[in-house]
């Protein structure tokens, strides 16, 4: 007897033109306060490592391309949130299996729980050191983080929308501490723009591996990209219009919100790194500015860069894996579960010399490659964009495949992980290329010979 509910969960459920309540400024805001945080601004620094790393011009040009490339993945995973309002944990069930998508589900959350703490400690620590310039002797490190990432679980739980409101206090905010300090590191070091843009560095970093490094920071939210997409208001007659029409809004917020506003913070980091040596804002602020009330307020505007990251981007997609795995589950509790986890994970521990971000986010490029390019042959060149997504929430359904297993999408993600490691620089593009061929050949000549998947048809659910 099939168990119809087992996977329906209120937060992967498919949202209702009604429920879809978010706009084109609330889009661009959402993503405007993700973009804008201390790892975009510290890898600015990084990359230029001292002058041992890239040239400011070679990382812009770095930016650009590995932006590009994040814009264009996560509108086109996207496109599942706009036309079909389910979310990544819900779809990933499609390719991998309901069993199978536990996997895809764990490795996708594991960089959402790194980032999430690392970044819970940072905002920790400019508030550790406000209280201590307001009242010295203070420090309390561990209390802080605790609260903090109290208060982001919190915000995370009232969902996206919720997310999107408090970037309109925290961006305008970020824009005018980012504005003070270009200004200030011109006066004090007495260097214009161009200048900056004119320094040489010894190119530590080959072109590919930078790349990488950037998609690595945002293919996590690729995978999510419908999450996200399916939260913005749709147009009446999406089901008539093409790819491009049919996401314009969400591709229009993703260009302004993620590429425009994440390569004018790399390039502030950039400026502060050739100037002041430092990659981290929190040493940055106190080393331009004297100000006690000045430095004071940049540490409050840094602590919420983080907060404005950290909801949506971090926080927001483990917990939703979670109650993949756990679809009974309540999403308040599964926020403060996967919260808690992060916290206790100790991310910023991990820590290292010289660009240590650029080989975080290089590894995360390598571990998430294989998945999206499984998803993206899965919902394109397999489905065409005709998904049965009344089986995505029937354990016994055509995703069933081999004990909820689907061998293909399973074999495809660990094989081109492990080839990819062998092509150095170059495995992110690797893996995802050899997920998408291993994925697709197994697919059309193997599995669709073997289990029905109403290709070419697309079935809507029906509440019970």
């Amino acid at each position: 007897m099939k168990d119809n509910n087992s996977l329906k969960n209120k937060e992967l459920m498919p949202t209702q033109d009604s429920e879809r309540t978010m706009s084109l400024a609330d889009y661009i805001i959402l993503w405007s306060g993700m973009t804008i945080n201390i790892v975009a601004f510290s890898l600015g620094a990084q990359y230029f490592d001292n002058g041992k790393g890239l040239s400011p011009l070679m990382i812009s040009l770095v930016m650009i391309i590995g932006y590009g490339i994040v814009t264009l993945l996560t509108a086109m995973v996207g496109d599942i949130g706009t036309k079909y309002g389910i979310p990544f944990a819900a779809y990933i069930r499609a390719p991998f299996g309901y069993k199978g998508s536990y996997i895809a589900s764990i490795i996708r959350a594991i960089p959402g729980l790194y980032w999430f703490g690392f970044l819970t400690w940072v905002g920790a620590n400019s508030l550790n050191t406000m209280f201590g310039i307001l009242a010295p002797g203070f420090d309390n490190l561990t209390i802080i983080i605790i609260i903090f990432a109290a208060v982001q679980i919190m915000n995370t739980m009232y969902g996206v929308e919720a997310m999107a409101k408090f970037g309109w206090i925290a961006i305008p905010c970020l824009a005018i501490m980012f504005t003070a300090i270009t200004i200030k590191i011109m006066d004090v070091y007495s260097i214009t723009i161009p200048d900056v843009m004119a320094t040489t560095a010894e190119g530590g970093y080959s072109i590919p591996f930078a790349i990488s490094g950037i998609a690595g920071g945002w293919i996590t939210m690729a995978l999510n990209g419908g999450d996200l997409t399916r939260q913005i208001k749709r147009y009446p007659d999406y089901y008539k219009m093409n790819f491009w029409q049919r996401n314009k809004r969400a591709i229009i917020g993703q260009v302004i919100g993620l590429m425009l506003v994440g390569v004018l913070t790399m390039l502030v980091g950039v400026m502060a790194g050739i100037t002041t040596g430092f990659w981290d804002l929190n040493d940055v602020v106190p080393h331009l500015f004297t100000n006690k009330f000045t430095v004071s307020l940049c540490l409050i505007v840094i602590m919420f860069a983080q907060w404005s990251t950290n909801t949506a981007a971090n926080l927001l997609p483990p917990s939703l894996a979670l109650l993949n795995i756990f679809p009974k589950l309540k999403y308040s509790y599964s926020t403060i579960i996967c919260g808690c986890i992060s916290i206790l994970m100790m991310p910023w521990k991990l820590q290292s010399q010289g660009g240590f971000l650029v080989t975080i986010q290089s590894w995360i490029s390598l571990m998430l490659g294989p998945i999206i390019g499984i998803i993206l042959t899965d919902y394109f060149l397999i489905r065409k964009t005709q998904v049965n997504i009344k089986d995505l929430y029937d354990s016994q359904g055509q995703y069933y495949y081999k004990n909820g297993y689907n061998f293909a999408a399973v074999l495809a993600t660990f094989l081109s992980f492990v080839l990819a490691l062998f092509t150095g620089d170059y495995a992110f593009y690797t893996g995802l290329t050899i997920s998408v061929v291993i994925y697709y050949v197994l697919m059309k000549f193997v599995v669709l010979n073997k289990y029905e998947q109403n290709i070419g048809k697309s079935v809507l659910l029906e509440e019970d």
